[in-house]
């Protein structure tokens, strides 16, 4: 590792919530940080945008990540430091009817996430979800729904992910969710407004090599040397050498591969009028819909969607549309007054600097690979969403990897007794 000192100059890759929280901390911390980010925006899979639905009603839509849930402590620290509020849409994340199966109950489906999660607990090293179903009593319906429920939340098949994430599937109360006022992606704008020019948009980050005394950043537009270099790409896109060549150990590699990055899409479909705020989901087809309200006070004219898993997108996709996915969510929300105007369909794999959506733990995977996950490589610190222990694939999971990863570089620098004492 090079030796950092104060004023020492750092590249953060990605402007996305994980590399503004790290770059943010930095400069605050005075070193010199410079952030490459190949998009010409901020946010990352952060992405609001403005359509016009009900009688020309200006829409703000989430086309990535959407809800900001219960914990999300560090987020409301930055919405604090960048003059930001939060605004609550007036109904639950965490409770969606059924809509194909309207015998089972959301509370059916939380207990018998609550008897899979135990049964999980039995194992000594996470299986997956789908081996511990096959182990849940019930009736197949309500296994399925359950099925569902890990389906879409993950964005990864059940017999692919580790049964870890039953214990967030059990848990699940009716508590308040929000969005912040104007769209999720404010956030990152602020921040990203507050770091000014350091922020280079437009350029892609080619490789990284560490030198041992520096680190080498290859771009599109040249190359320059760093006291060190903050890695906060999506998961698929670091691992990946043909999109950034970062030379890594073997145990880093294994414990990138233990983490899936899972695939969704999100759809929007303007209404006419001002619908009730609701959650829907379909376990059929692997989606749920939901309408809420804005920072105006009432519910957006918009009926909202999510699909997750790869099987779910290859159904719906077709011949290349979401015309099924599109016919089913009109189908299991009949009361409501669709418009004509053309539906807005996101989907993250398609992305060629995403390449999906979050990350979620595979099988013998789990809270205990998060260390090696951000654990640096001599001066290549890494951070993301996908790394984080808690809040694995959420905005919150990102903002504290990124800080982690700043709270690393400054350890560097000041040695962790001095770090204890300022603590």
């Amino acid at each position: 590792m090079s030796a950092l000192r104060e004023g020492s100059r750092v590249a953060v890759l990605g402007a996305g919530l994980a590399g503004l929280a790290a770059a943010t901390q930095l400069k605050a911390d005075g070193f010199d940080v410079t952030v490459f980010e190949a998009r010409d925006r901020s946010g990352g899979r952060v992405w609001s945008e403005t359509i016009t639905a009900g009688h020309d009603r200006p829409c703000v839509i989430e086309r990535g990540a959407e809800f900001v849930l219960h914990g999300y402590t560090t987020m409301r620290r930055l919405l604090d430091l960048t003059g930001l509020s939060l605004v609550d849409t007036g109904m639950s994340y965490y409770v969606r009817a059924l809509a194909d199966t309207p015998e089972i109950s959301t509370q059916d489906v939380v207990e018998a996430g609550r008897a899979a999660a135990t049964i999980a607990r039995t194992y000594p090293s996470p299986p997956s979800a789908e081996t511990v179903l096959q182990r849940l009593e019930g009736n197949d319906r309500l296994v399925d729904a359950l099925r569902g429920r890990i389906e879409i939340s993950t964005a990864v098949a059940a017999d692919q992910v580790s049964a870890d994430t039953l214990e967030h599937i059990a848990s699940f109360e009716p508590r308040p969710s929000w969005r912040i006022s104007g769209g999720n992606q404010e956030l990152p704008r602020a921040l990203a407004a507050r770091l000014g020019t350091a922020v280079r948009y437009r350029e892609s980050v080619h490789s990284v090599t560490d030198l041992g005394d520096e680190v080498l950043v290859e771009t599109s537009t040249g190359s320059a040397v760093y006291d060190a270099v903050v890695a906060a790409l999506p998961l698929s896109i670091v691992r990946d050498p043909s999109a950034i060549a970062i030379s890594v150990p073997g145990w880093k590699k294994a414990a990138l591969n233990r983490v899936l990055q899972g695939h969704a899409a999100k759809l929007h479909l303007p209404l006419k009028s001002v619908p009730k705020t609701s959650a829907v989901m379909s376990t059929n087809g692997r989606f749920w819909t939901w309408t809420a309200l804005d920072n105006t006070g009432t519910v957006t004219p918009v009926l909202n969607s999510f699909m997750g898993s790869p099987g779910a997108l290859d159904r719906a996709q077709g011949d290349g549309d979401f015309n099924a996915w599109i016919t089913h969510a009109r189908y299991i929300r009949p009361e409501l007054d669709f418009s004509d105007s053309e539906a807005v369909t996101t989907v993250w794999r398609n992305d060629p600097l995403a390449r999906g959506a979050y990350g979620a733990f595979a099988p013998g995977g789990g809270k205990q690979d998060s260390e090696e996950l951000e654990r640096p490589v001599g001066s290549i610190f890494f951070a993301g969403e996908y790394a984080d222990p808690d809040f694995t694939g959420l905005m919150e999971g990102a903002l504290r990897s990124g800080e982690r990863a700043a709270a690393r570089i400054r350890t560097a620098v000041r040695g962790p007794k001095a770090e204890a004492v300022s603590a």
